[in-house]
């Protein structure tokens, strides 16, 4: 898992169709009980490197009725970016 964790947060596949650096925010945990996977982030979360760190976060967990503290333990929740799947699945067919 850390291994795969290290290769999302250094990918750079799609580096010349975006404004900025690409930066891959990703938390997860080889005991995640659920996986939200996300659009690509916005701008605060890139400048943040924190997943949904943002207004429509915020939502997310209001929408979950979960706690800041619970969402962001990776042992519940594993966020990963919709771009990093699209990317894989090319890859793997």
């Amino acid at each position: 898992m850390n291994e795969l964790l290290s290769q999302i947060q250094h990918c750079t596949q799609c580096k010349e169709h975006l404004p900025f650096p690409p930066k891959p925010i990703v938390q997860a945990h080889a005991d995640s009980k659920i996986i939200i996977i996300g659009q690509a982030p916005g701008l605060k979360v890139q400048n943040s490197g924190i997943p949904w760190d943002d207004q429509s976060g915020n939502e997310l967990r209001r929408w979950l009725n979960v706690t800041t503290e619970q969402f962001y333990n990776p042992g519940l929740f594993a966020l990963i970016p919709n771009g990093v799947l699209l990317s894989r699945q090319r890859e793997i067919g």
